[in-house]
């Protein structure tokens, strides 16, 4: 069975005079991240194999966030296919994940997630915001043929009180 969870960058500062791929994450896109990820850590309880992220400097921030919160030791490999806004980019990525590891977390970048989610998940969402996270499981055991999954839990900032 494998289990890939996605988590979109935290919201990003547009204050910047940077390109797209080096904006940081914002105060309240710091907040939020905290928030899900102590949620994460507090109701879940899970636990990841592998962590990826995109290299954008948001993604990477996010990434480092909750790392901070839910696995201070474990590393997070920066991607660069990752810093994608196609889900079919996306999709292909991750069906040439290696097997040994059956729960993933990858942080990237909407509309990618968000059109991945509906996809590969049996629940359709119109959007998932920054922050979000997404938790799909497949009853498969390699990862180039996954096919539509159960989405398990979907995690909206907004929601957690």
């Amino acid at each position: 069975m494998k289990n890939l969870f996605l988590m979109r960058h935290a919201k990003s500062r547009w204050d910047e005079n940077v390109s797209d791929q080096f904006r940081s994450i914002s105060s309240t896109g710091e907040t939020k991240t905290i928030r899900v990820a102590t949620y994460l850590k507090e109701k879940l309880s899970l636990q990841f194999d592998k962590i990826f992220s995109s290299n954008a400097t948001r993604a990477k921030e996010t990434s480092v966030i909750v790392n901070e919160i839910l696995f201070p030791s474990q590393n997070v490999e920066l991607i660069k296919e990752l810093y994608t806004f196609s889900s079919f980019i996306l999709d292909d990525w991750i069906r040439k994940i290696d097997n040994e590891y059956e729960n993933v977390l990858i942080f990237g970048h909407n509309p990618a997630f968000t059109d991945l989610t509906n996809q590969l998940g049996n629940d359709i969402i119109y959007n998932l915001p920054t922050s979000g996270f997404v938790w799909i499981q497949f009853d498969n055991d390699n990862w180039k043929y996954i096919n539509k999954g159960k989405t398990i839990k979907i995690i909206v900032p907004k929601e957690i009180k």
